[in-house]
Order: structure tokens, then C-alpha cells, then sequence
């Protein structure tokens, strides 16, 4: 039996629909009985990271759990509690969906964040997979830079390998129902590596409008998250987190998105073009 946490999410999503379209039960968590869907196969279960009991219910019985959590200051704290079930409830084996240089000594609060979780389950005695995937194509919002003109960059010239959730759905699927990839970190990225002036034509060619690159400043990069409302130690947070990009080696493509999926990843420009085709931009 598989469990699938954070089953609303982006990924997770996805990936409950696969599994039922594939006719493989599972369950999936939930922490409102409203968002759950009519999907067959799936076992939706209410039940928090923190509510000790929800978890041993969905936990029990099963063999793999598919562990993500939303965006959360306290995010580690969470996670780690889910693994902590996990061990408890003799589950065999964590998929974890992590993050590209999740590292527990990286200036990014994200990635070490992500890090620190990923060194608490390779130390739980669990069997454990670990996805890294880089930033999604999803996370652009096309209507704001086209309607703008303009896209605003803090990364300078670090280069993004942006990859697609449909595919990292893709290949969460294929590892969670595979016995092969016990105890296996998997770097997950698109086909391209694009900096955001590379970037900024892309949507001006896909959008046959004039979208230019403006390299901003940490300084301005501040400034403009707390007038957006954005609390201190989260700007900070997305500061540390941008000059980490800017201090990485150039950023590699992988082959392990092909390779697990059995298909080529779907690019950025692909992407782009559906959500102008939905939105009527242009």
C-alpha cells in the first residue's frame, strides 16, 4: 500500500491521478474532507504531520510513503515528524521530494532545510528515495511578466534547468511503485538550462510580446518583497536563498528525468506555449 502525503500539492496531485488512472490503490492524505476527489482506487484519509494518531491510521499498512509538505517556516520540524510515523508504523521506504542542492550547510534556508531532512531519513533505518528536482516550470507566472513587459531577476546570470511537476509527478510515480531504487538520491531537471535573460526571450517569442530582463539588486530585491507584504525573515530567507544560486557551479542537465520516466522532459517553451493557448495571450 502506498500513502501519499501533501496529496493536493502541485505533485502530489498528479500523482494520485496517475496511480488511480493506473488502477494502483493508494492512500492519500489530506487535512480537509472537502478537497478530497472521486478517483478510484484512492483512499483519501484526513490527517496531519502533527496528529500522532491520523498518522498511525494512515499509516497503517502501509509499505511506501510519499513524503512532501508545503511551503512551511516549519517545514523541518513537520517532515521529520512524518518519517518519525513512518518508522513507527514499519513502513519500508520514504520517497522524498526535495530540492536541487539540498545541502544541511547551504546558505538557502530552503535547501538546507531540505537538507537537514534529507540526512534525519537516510539515518532513520528506513529505506529512503530522494527526489532533487530544480525550480518548476509552473512557478513563472506568464500572465504577470507578459502583461508587464518585464521580468525581474535577483539570479544575475545563474543558469535553471526548469523542470515540469508533470514530470516530477512522472517520476515519483516510477519509483514508488519500482522496488529498484532503494536508498537512491535522484537529481531531477528540464531539458534546458536558461539564465533569466535567456529566459526573458523565451516568453517575449512565446508571447509576441516584448519582455526584457532587469537584474535587480539584494538591496532592491528586499525592498520590493516587504512591499509586497512579505514579513522580514522570509525576505531574508529568499535573499539568502537567490545569492545561493548566484554562488553554484553552472548548473547541469540530468538525465534521470528521461531515464525513470522513459520520456524526454517537457521544456519550458512547451509549457509556455499552453499557457498562452489556455490564457489567449498575445
Amino acid at each position: 500500500m502506498l500513502l501519499i502525503t501533501a496529496a493536493t500539492g502541485k505533485i502530489g496531485s498528479i500523482v494520485v491521478e496517475q496511480l488511480s488512472a493506473r488502477g494502483i490503490a493508494a492512500r492519500a492524505l489530506i487535512r480537509n474532507p472537502g478537497q478530497a476527489r472521486d478517483l478510484p482506487g484512492i483512499d483519501w484519509m484526513i490527517g496531519d504531520f502533527e496528529d500522532g494518531a491520523s498518522m498511525a491510521a494512515a499509516l497503517d499498512g502501509v509499505d511506501v510513503m510519499y513524503l512532501a509538505c508545503g511551503e512551511s517556516q516549519r517545514k523541518v520540524e513537520l517532515e521529520k515528524q512524518a518519517i518519525d510515523a513512518a518508522s513507527s508504523a514499519r513502513v519500508t521506504r520514504v520517497v522524498k521530494v526535495s530540492a536541487s542542492d539540498a545541502h544541511d550547510d547551504n546558505a538557502s534556508d530552503f535547501r538546507r532545510g531540505n537538507g537537514m531532512i534529507e540526512r534525519y531519513l537516510r539515518d532513520s533505518g528506513l529505506a529512503w528515495t530522494i527526489l532533487r528536482p530544480t525550480m518548476f516550470n509552473q512557478s513563472l507566472d506568464l500572465l504577470a511578466i507578459a502583461q508587464k513587459g518585464e521580468l525581474l531577476s535577483p539570479q544575475g546570470d545563474a543558469t535553471t534547468p526548469f523542470i515540469d511537476v508533470r514530470d516530477i509527478a512522472d517520476v515519483a510515480v516510477a519509483v514508488l511503485t519500482a522496488e529498484n531504487h532503494h536508498d537512491r538520491i535522484y537529481d531531477l531537471t528540464g531539458p534546458d538550462a536558461l539564465t533569466q535573460d535567456a529566459l526573458a526571450v523565451v516568453v517575449s517569442e512565446v508571447c509576441g510580446k516584448p519582455v526584457t530582463c532587469r537584474h535587480v539588486t539584494d538591496a532592491e530585491s528586499y525592498r520590493g518583497l516587504l512591499e509586497a507584504g512579505v514579513d522580514e525573515g522570509m525576505a531574508r530567507s529568499m535573499i539568502a536563498h537567490w545569492q545561493s544560486y548566484r554562488a553554484r557551479p553552472a548548473a547541469l542537465i540530468s538525465g534521470w528525468t528521461e531515464i525513470l520516466t522513459s520520456h524526454p522532459p517537457r521544456t519550458l517553451r512547451a509549457y509556455l506555449e499552453e499557457c498562452v493557448a489556455a490564457s489567449g495571450i498575445g
